[in-house]
């Protein structure tokens, strides 16, 4: 028997593979993870939220102490609002243990939006485009479908859910041990396209069973489209495939196609909003 003592090839311990590139590849697959897991806690958050009895909903609301308006508003337009969401909520129908109450918020700006405990808020910027009181139903209809869907709740768990993994991830434990306490958590949930569709759908039919017709309800989207067009820098096929809100252009359409489906008349006689709405906007 022979033994020989062989050198060893040049280059034996030097990996063939670009190690910027196995980088790259390690990152991606973190990318991905981390993007997955969100989507996953978001989901399972959102439906574990949804069993939370809503008068712990309101319980939560109150006790972060959320000022939803700076300016003490006319108290003529607060009853009025929520006479009108009363008379909705009754159509939608709003489930017995669920409430609404209605803020009026003095900013010109065109928006309006529902969070935890049944709250909702109206800003004057939209208010005082709103060409009849039909056209102001939809959207307090809509806003109002999302507290009976418990979509702010479900937005809110899924959001916590899904930062509270992203803290474990990147060791940020203060981050998510304050999230609850920082008012934007509440004030700016987003909810999906399935969410709105879903709540467009239940207001047109509350605005038809309160009205006997749904004419004035589009006009609603009309009005955001001309206001969205004023702020427009993407075209509308990336918008329609990136937004979480159907195009306004496509909420006008789904409109007609309900009201069809449905054999809901598109024809009557508008109702007009108060004298004094504006004088209780402080327009003049």
């Amino acid at each position: 028997m022979r033994y020989e003592n062989r050198q060893s090839p040049e280059g034996i311990n030097v990996t063939k593979v670009n190690p910027f590139a196995q980088f790259l590849k390690l990152l991606a697959m973190a990318a991905i993870f981390v993007v997955l897991l969100v989507i996953v806690l978001q989901f399972f958050g959102g439906a574990l939220a949804k069993r939370i009895p809503f008068k712990y909903e309101v319980q939560l609301m109150d006790n972060l102490d959320i000022s939803l308006s700076e300016v003490e508003p006319s108290a003529e337009i607060v009853l009025y609002l929520n006479e009108l969401a009363a008379r909705l909520a009754s159509e939608i129908p709003l489930s017995e243990d669920k409430q609404v109450y209605v803020h009026y918020n003095d900013e010109s700006v065109f928006n309006a939006f529902a969070t935890i405990g049944g709250n909702l808020l109206f800003y004057r910027g939209l208010l005082e485009k709103m060409p009849s009181e039909n056209a102001l139903a939809m959207v307090m209809a809509h806003e109002i479908a999302h507290i009976n869907h418990r979509d702010p709740i479900s937005g809110l768990g899924g959001g916590v859910a899904s930062m509270i993994a992203l803290s474990m991830v990147t060791g940020d434990t203060g981050f998510a041990g304050s999230l609850l306490t920082q008012a934007g958590t509440v004030t700016v949930t987003q909810f999906t396209r399935g969410m709105e569709t879903a709540a467009d759908t239940a207001a047109l039919g509350a605005v038809y069973r309160l009205y006997g017709h749904v004419n004035g309800a589009s006009s609603l989207f009309e009005i955001m489209g001309d206001v969205q067009s004023d702020n427009k820098s993407v075209p509308d096929w990336l918008e329609r495939f990136a937004a979480t809100h159907p195009l306004s252009n496509d909420r006008v359409e789904a409109v007609a196609n309900t009201a069809q489906r449905n054999g809901w008349s598109t024809e009557g006689e508008l109702t007009p909003l108060p004298d004094a709405f504006l004088d209780w906007l402080n327009i003049n």
